[in-house]
């Protein structure tokens, strides 16, 4: 008996390593995003720390130049806040591009094994009707034979 195989086992195989692919691409993007919230968290602690301490040497006193030098570096960190954000915003939309195409490649990889088992069901089928007809004309056989016996 013939073995089975599917016609398009190395599509299957080609979208699976597509897949694979894709989900490290999806992990690596995942991870920059987990980075970048790490770079925001810092900054933002930055700022609200200097803030705070901006508020409180305030309370107390300072002088025009001490007034700059913290509206400066407030500038400077709220700068840095937004911008890191930005990149941030940026890397979560990669990463939702690369979920994405992940979905599509999983959708595509899953309707071609849906069709591969489709197509080994209907060999099996097709197996089990070649081994009836098998055993039928076995019986046949033998029913023909014991039957010439008997009429001899």
């Amino acid at each position: 008996m013939k073995k089975f195989h599917f016609q398009l086992d190395t599509v299957l195989g080609y979208k699976q390593q597509v897949l694979d692919t894709r989900l490290i691409e999806h992990g690596a993007a995942m991870a920059q995003v987990t980075r970048q919230e790490g770079v925001v968290a810092d900054v933002t602690s930055r700022l609200t720390a200097y803030e705070d301490e901006y508020r409180q040497k305030k309370s107390e006193g300072l002088t025009i130049m001490e007034v700059m030098k913290y509206q400066n570096c407030l500038q400077a960190l709220g700068r840095e806040s937004r911008i890191e954000s930005e990149k941030l915003e940026r890397f979560r939309q990669i990463e939702e591009e690369k979920r994405n195409r992940v979905i599509e490649t999983r959708k595509e990889t899953a309707s071609l094994e849906k069709l591969k088992e489709i197509k080994q069901q209907e060999y099996n089928k097709s197996i089990q009707k070649e081994e009836e007809r098998f055993i039928d004309d076995l019986t046949i056989a033998k029913l023909v034979a014991s039957n010439a016996h008997a009429f001899s």
